[in-house]
């Protein structure tokens, strides 16, 4: 427990009681664990959210947090900044074009009860999102604070980008005290700057080892796949039908198109609940489909991480090259490739091995704000 820690702030498209948990929550529960005051801002949502089928605006509770500061627990704070409207791709070119100097102006009427939170903050954590257009508005309520940009992802192949935001990027990106990456392929994204590390997403290793009791029939094949996007379903169905004596669970906000007898599709789960199905499977499946250069930063995913500390062989795509033993890959389309990728990858077993290269959360964020900290407190 650190003494007289300062204000962790972080801004962030996450909500943080939401049941998709993502590595702001991660870092947000580290900061806390460590003896920061944390504020978890969650920005980009407006009444464009709800015409747009955000999501969030049907999580519980959310419309009471919103331009609210509530206390989620002990020193930690959810506030929920609404706006009319926020930076977001338009359906129209010409909208975007229209629309470039316009979303310069989101954050111009904070209200009093955000101010009041960024006021007192000692360091400031960046999602890369439209986030950043509050950057300089907070640099200037706030001058003194330290700033990081935690790259979570490729802003240049998101499809919300407004086509400002990385033109924006490349202006702030050096005005950081850190910029941080959690792949070695996005290191590249910022070409000779003094302040860029990598820093890989951590693991709460103590929740992995505390459970015990697995969700799977004693005996049985199991290959299990969780997130919340990129799925693709055909190779699904190819390692399935090649392999009738395994079963594919699958969590996630995905609907079953499938309807496989070895196939079983859950819906969305809290964070803890997918533990003991991730443990105890015999193959990760990181079956991702092919998303353009946004596809490279998947190489050093949470998911991968989540897999390598249970020691499970992985199936990928050939376009994923994960640079790392234990891997099988398979032709996106081709039916023997994805079943035969399956059935190598049942085969070669676990190995504890794989877990060296895990850290923990704790661990992760200590290397990331120990500098900052001894130069904020």
């Amino acid at each position: 427990m650190m003494h007289n820690a300062p204000t962790v702030t972080f801004i962030t498209g996450h909500y943080y009681p939401s049941p998709r948990r993502a590595g702001f929550h991660n870092l947000a529960d580290a900061a806390h664990r460590a003896g920061y005051r944390v504020n978890f801002i969650t920005v980009g949502y407006s009444a464009c959210s709800y015409l747009r089928g955000d999501y969030r605006t049907r999580l519980p509770g959310i419309r009471k947090n919103c331009n609210t500061p509530v206390e989620i627990k002990p020193n930690f704070i959810s506030y929920v900044y609404f706006t009319p409207w926020h930076p977001h791709t338009l359906i129209l070119p010409v909208l975007n074009r229209c629309t470039m100097t316009f979303v310069n102006r989101y954050g111009k009427n904070i209200p009093a009860s955000m101010l009041a939170l960024l006021r007192e903050t000692g360091i400031f954590v960046f999602e890369s999102m439209c986030g950043l257009f509050l950057f300089k508005r907070i640099r200037r309520e706030n001058p003194a604070a330290k700033t990081v940009y935690r790259v979570s992802d490729d802003i240049r192949v998101l499809r919300s980008t407004h086509p400002r935001l990385p033109a924006l990027e490349r202006e702030i990106a050096p005005l950081f005290d850190l910029v941080s990456v959690p792949a070695s392929v996005m290191l590249e994204k910022f070409p000779g700057l003094p302040s860029l590390r990598l820093h890989r997403h951590g693991l709460d290793k103590a929740v992995y080892d505390a459970c015990a009791t697995s969700p799977y029939q004693p005996g049985s094949s199991n290959a299990v796949f969780v997130g919340t996007g990129y799925l693709d379903t055909a190779f699904v169905r190819h390692a399935a039908l090649g392999n009738t004596h395994c079963n594919f669970h699958i969590i996630g906000p995905f609907v079953d198109s499938l309807r496989l007898s070895n196939v079983r599709f859950y819906g969305e789960m809290p964070c803890a609940a997918t533990v003991p199905y991730v443990k105890f499977a015999d193959v990760g499946l990181m079956n991702l489909l092919y998303r353009n250069d946004a596809s490279k930063t998947f190489t050093d995913s949470l998911k991968i991480i989540q897999y390598r500390y249970c020691g499970l062989p992985i199936t990928a795509p050939e376009f994923l090259n994960l640079r790392r033993d234990g891997v099988f890959y398979y032709r996106p389309g081709d039916a023997e490739s994805c079943a035969a990728a399956l059935r190598e990858a049942s085969a070669s077993g676990r190995d504890a091995e794989r877990a060296r290269e895990v850290r923990s959360l704790d661990e992760m964020f200590a290397e990331m704000f120990g500098p900052l900290h001894r130069s904020a407190a």
